[in-house]
């Protein structure tokens, strides 16, 4: 059994968050290579001259002929010898430094022993290496009490500077820039207290989910592509097939010819009276008399929604001002009316209270198959609390990665107290880079097979370059392993 409250995630889960954060990573990565070339382009220009020593036979011992080798050519960096090689050139560095820039090693399978010197300029660098070895063979001497060492080729002044390892830097560069941007991702996704698991999302509000909304800001990015009735778009067929699966989930749970859905959120911009609006138009669509009241009075939108020019509409109707008939837009769409919000009013609890909208919805429920009411947040307003208990349910919309906890919590205690019959969640702007959806990401997966299965093949032809193909597979691979997991789980 999964805890909801506990931050875990496989490999695939990883994998979708690496996908979702690349630009983090990609950032990382740049600076890191911007770091790497300003290191080559500070390595100043070096110069490395060797020369080569020759062992005389029986120097040392063959039991321990290494260990006494490894031992001898250490003297070569002491201090004793680069003191002295530093006072007689007159050196601005410390005998260390110099000892920093002295290699020194013998040559496999042979006598010899090979020892360089690396520095700035090219013919003091062949000096220092020649007064080393010089000086090597000479404690040699003096620690042995013999001579076994001489010089067979001394150290020649470079031709030419050495190479500066550009690739080797470079990809360690990209290495560690790869390994900072993930575990910066990973760090960021960690302490990510909005929510964006479903098994959370349902645990908290005790009801399950009943429909995933595809995040149509990334799959349609152009200002041209208008988001509020689904239905009347030819770009968004696909994104009809979710609000249909909402329409058939709820109609099996409530089997009732006539009925009242409320629609209600946690905080703003939630989406909730878009998809109330294509809710309400497909409930029409099917063959029902339907009609949808704007009840977020203080930020009423569905005149937009649906491009209704009244000015009257509810608040007018509870004030009052008008009648039932008076504030009704009839045939929005075929077998569609609309009661807009009218005027923002701020006072909307107590208007609500007066017992008057009561009256209105039993008076709607006689005339119409379906009654669909929008309402505030419930971060704004307890408008949706109170409105829900004359409706037969509520569908509470969460927007992916964009509600923290304590906020949903805070709306659960309200319809608790309000005694509101939740007929499921629907998780809306949901995209395929996320981990979050459980079994109910299978939905969303799959978007993107309704979005090839509406594209005619000259579509497909004009939009499909290498990298889509590549990326969509790879997505495509990812999804499909994380929906079967879900729905293995459950």
């Amino acid at each position: 059994m999964v805890n909801s409250n506990e931050f875990k995630i496989d490999f695939v889960d990883i994998a979708f968050v690496l996908k979702r954060r690349w630009k983090i990573i990609l950032i990382s990565v740049f600076i890191m290579l911007g770091l790497g070339v300003k290191y080559i382009s500070n390595q100043p220009t070096l110069y490395s001259a060797q020369g080569i020593l020759m062992i005389r036979n029986n120097m040392f011992d063959d039991s321990k002929k290494m260990e006494n080798m490894a031992t001898l050519l250490e003297i070569a960096k002491s201090k004793s010898i680069t003191q002295r090689v530093v006072n007689k050139y007159g050196l601005h560095i410390s005998p260390g430094a110099l000892a920093a820039g002295i290699d020194i090693y013998p040559v496999r399978g042979t006598e010899f022993i090979k020892l360089s010197y690396t520095g700035t300029e090219p013919a003091l660098t062949a000096a220092i290496a020649n007064e080393v070895a010089n000086e090597f063979i000479h404690r040699v001497e003096e620690i042995l009490n013999r001579s076994n060492l001489k010089v067979l080729e001394p150290a020649e002044i470079p031709k030419f500077p050495v190479p500066v390892k550009k690739f080797k830097i470079l990809s360690a560069a990209l290495v560690v820039g790869l390994a900072l941007g993930m575990g910066l991702a990973m760090a960021i996704e960690l302490f990510n207290r909005k929510i964006r698991r479903s098994e959370e999302i349902e645990k908290i509000l005790e009801t399950k989910a009943i429909g995933v909304v595809p995040n149509l800001q990334r799959f349609y990015p152009k200002k041209s592509v208008k988001r509020d009735i689904f239905f009347d778009n030819e770009h968004l067929k696909e994104v009809t097939e979710s609000i249909r699966l909402i329409r058939t989930n709820v109609n099996f749970i409530d089997m009732k010819s006539k009925k009242v859905v409320v629609f209600s959120s946690s905080v703003p911009k939630e989406g909730k009276t878009t998809i109330a609006s294509n809710y309400a138009l497909s409930e029409a669509m099917a063959g029902k008399k339907v009609i949808i009241l704007d009840c977020d009075i203080k930020r009423p939108r569905l005149n937009k929604s649906y491009d209704i020019a009244s000015k009257s509409g509810i608040v007018d109707l509870l004030l009052n001002k008008k009648s039932l008939n008076d504030v009704i837009t009839k045939n929005v769409r075929d077998n569609l009316d609309v009661i807009v919000g009218g005027k923002a009013f701020e006072n909307s609890t107590e208007l609500f209270l007066n017992g008057h909208l009561e009256k209105c919805i039993n008076e709607l429920k006689e005339q119409y198959d379906l009654v669909v009411i929008d309402t505030p947040p419930l971060a704004v307003a307890t408008d949706g609390a109170i409105i829900s208990q004359y409706a037969d349910g509520m569908i509470f919309i969460v927007s992916y990665d964009q509600v923290h906890k304590v906020e949903l919590e805070f709306a659960k205690k309200i319809l608790t107290t309000a005694k509101a019959k939740l007929y499921g969640v629907v998780i809306n702007k949901v995209s395929n880079e996320g981990y979050s959806y459980g079994e109910y990401g299978y939905y969303s997966y799959n978007y993107t097979y309704y979005k090839d299965y509406y594209k005619t093949g000259e579509e497909k032809n004009e939009k499909k370059n290498a990298y889509n193909v590549g990326f969509s597979f790879i997505s495509g691979l990812l999804s499909r392993i994380k929906s079967r997991r879900g729905f293995e789980k459950s």
